[in-house]
């Protein structure tokens, strides 16, 4: 079977909710002519089916309930005493409240790079902080940027080259084997045919290059004078659900990749995971000018799972403060400050 698309579960998350809606015969006619149409779909549809499963007993539970009303409010605070059993379901209060916007819809108030050039075969793109744009290219292959990200695209009769200066992008590339499509990022170079990937830079020019589809091969982009006195560098080949991680303080590492996770940013939206605390507020504060920090270092360590909009920090703000034991020390026009409840 062909890797299932984004448009498949998009497809499949739409017609979740409408069946929950509408229990008409017409409907169920119209979805099972959905189902038929590609094997792709079905597979789709119980991949969202099984998440949702996961929820059904904790969508009646009252306790979680509780907090979803008390996350919404933002009335009420957590002491450590509660603390233990509310982070138990915290995860699925903070996912069911944000399950009214589903995870493949697609953000209508994103706006377009900033073009710093011709759009035809070239030219310099970014977006500023909080914005998210699609390039379309010339030669069919589409480019997304995340917030505040810049790239340079160079097209030549015999490569397509694209090079991400800053921040993180969606490749969509269409298929021409006698013309590769060539991303480099950091110290690497990516190499494509025809497939779709992510590609992110992180502090000290770290590198993650994610593949949803298709294959890529990874290899380090090296000097003139390396070139000089070092072996050829051997190409890592990437298939489908694996990602390749690159830092200065850690050896390189294949790993898989959650890409549900990955690609939630072109929807506006930004997943956690048990993440730390920590690691959930520098992703938020990538989407917003206010900025959140933590008047102590240890509260970065408590565990955040949920589905938040990004861009949206006083809302983040609220639901961690509503289920951890943290309050707001001081708000600012660009900063709130976090510390451990009293």
């Amino acid at each position: 079977m062909e890797p299932l698309h984004d448009d498949a579960y998009a497809a499949a998350a739409d017609w979740h909710n409408r069946l929950d809606e509408d229990d008409s015969a017409q409907t169920h006619a119209e979805f099972d002519a959905w189902l038929a149409a590609d094997s792709r779909n079905k597979a789709a549809f119980e991949a969202v089916e099984r998440t949702w499963s996961s929820l059904s007993a904790a969508r009646v539970d009252a306790r979680v309930l509780k907090l979803r009303r008390e996350a919404l409010s933002a009335t009420h605070r957590l002491r450590f005493f509660r603390f233990a059993a509310a982070a138990a379901v915290v995860g699925v209060a903070v996912a069911i409240a944000y399950a009214v916007n589903p995870l493949f819809k697609a953000d209508p108030t994103a706006r377009p790079a900033t073009i710093m050039g011709s759009a035809t075969e070239g030219g310099a793109f970014r977006t500023a902080v909080g914005e998210r744009s699609n390039i379309t290219l010339s030669d069919g292959s589409s480019v997304v940027l995340n917030t505040n990200s810049r790239v340079e695209i160079r097209f030549t009769p015999e490569q397509r080259n694209v090079r991400l200066l800053s921040g993180q992008a969606w490749f969509q590339v269409a298929k021409n084997p006698n013309r590769p499509f060539v991303v480099e990022a950091g110290d690497r170079r990516v190499t494509a045919l025809g497939t779709a990937f992510d590609v992110r830079l992180g502090a000290g020019d770290s590198v993650r290059v994610t593949l949803a589809e298709g294959k890529v091969s990874v290899e380090p982009i090296l000097s003139p004078l390396q070139r000089l006195i070092s072996a050829p560098p051997v190409p890592q080949l990437l298939l489908a659900g694996e990602a390749l991680v690159v830092s200065e303080d850690a050896p390189v590492e294949k790993v898989k990749a959650d890409l549900a996770k990955v690609q939630s940013w072109r929807q506006g939206q930004v997943v956690f995971d048990n993440d730390t605390l920590a690691t959930a507020i520098n992703e938020i504060n990538r989407y917003s000018s206010t900025r959140i920090e933590l008047a102590d270092p240890a509260l970065g360590q408590l565990r955040v799972s949920g589905v938040f909009k990004a861009g949206h920090s006083e809302s983040f703000v609220e639901t961690v403060t509503g289920h951890y034991p943290i309050q707001v020390a001081s708000r600012e026009d660009s900063r709130i400050l976090l510390t451990a409840a009293q």
